[in-house]
């Protein structure tokens, strides 16, 4: 996710995020029954998800409640302990826990797509807690600037985008995994001598053949894709799908032009990132590994899910 694109998405949740003790009668008219003045609860409107993400990521305007009740599952109400560290006690029951961060709601909003917009009046919307926003985003690695916003509340958006560039590295690093299976793959059949092929990929990208003497200045133990940031393994894998789609639409295309385009790709990624960062691939390293990366998301969601996971809208 580019700077420009992070703003964005930061300043539009601001912007439209509510409170269920705030007064909305202009925009969403609640019974007074239904407003409860103690409650400080944030939420959005499913609505503006939409706007902002799109169906492929949230889901289907028009089969609201459904598309939620696949984000937040009685397996996670059941992991939920009896309270929480502010004693909070857990909901009673699973009904009860969903309608708390799920309200229905009939609203007038616009669903804009790109080729039209889409008046809605008296259209299914749904109130959604914080908690409610992640689940239906955590199911997305890729979506991770978006996550943190919801996990992490009161947070700049340097700070914000700071942390999601480090969480991207677990994104990245899957989607490499997969590019470099394939092209190992490519070379095996091709009966390439694998480590020749992965020397000479290595000296394109990295500027050396050697990985050796990276790991050594990092202290590194085990490969250095685990502890790339997250540009260089977006850069590399890039330029690796970029080559296995060529050679995926040329049947005819003989190893040795697969080999030479995928070299020159690996030397393109490395110049544009120089170019465009300021930082070669081998500058692109942090002494944290991927696991100890994953191992600190997983904390932060427990902390969140602590918390959040205990308010309720009504």
């Amino acid at each position: 996710m580019s700077d420009k694109k992070s703003l964005h998405t930061f300043n539009f949740l601001q912007t439209h995020v509510h409170r269920v003790s705030d007064d909305y009668a202009d925009r969403l008219p609640l019974p007074e029954e239904l407003i409860n003045k103690n409650n400080n609860t944030e939420y959005w409107l499913f609505s503006d998800l939409y706007n902002l993400f799109g169906y492929p990521y949230v889901g289907l305007h028009n089969n609201i409640i459904d598309t939620i009740g696949t984000t937040i599952k009685f397996s996670d109400f059941q992991k939920l302990p009896q309270k929480n560290s502010d004693k909070v006690l857990r909901a009673p029951n699973f009904q009860t826990f969903y309608s708390g961060h799920v309200v229905s709601i009939i609203n007038n909003y616009d669903i804009k797509n790109p080729n039209t917009t889409i008046q809605k009046q008296n259209g299914q919307d749904a109130r959604l807690t914080r908690y409610a926003c992640w689940s239906i985003l955590k199911q997305w690695p890729n979506m991770i600037f978006s996550q943190l916003y919801f996990i992490m509340p009161d947070t700049n958006f340097e700070t914000l985008y700071n942390t999601a560039y480090k969480f991207a590295r677990l994104y990245q690093r899957t989607e490499l995994t997969r590019a470099e299976k394939i092209v190992n793959g490519i070379a095996h059949r091709n009966k390439s001598d694998m480590r020749q092929f992965n020397s000479a990929m290595h000296r394109a990208f990295f500027y050396t053949a050697d990985l050796d003497i990276i790991k050594a200045n990092y202290g590194i133990k085990g490969t250095v894709f685990d502890y790339m940031g997250s540009r260089s393994l977006m850069m590399r894998q890039k330029a690796l799908n970029k080559v296995i789609n060529a050679y995926n639409l040329n049947p005819k295309m003989s190893f040795g032009a697969f080999y030479e385009l995928l070299y020159q790709e690996l030397v393109n990624a490395r110049v544009n990132m120089i170019n465009t960062t300021g930082r070669a691939p081998e500058s692109d390293i942090s002494r944290k590994s991927i696991g100890r990366i994953a191992s600190e998301l997983k904390k932060m969601e427990r902390e969140f899910i602590n918390k959040y996971a205990f308010q309720s809208l009504r």
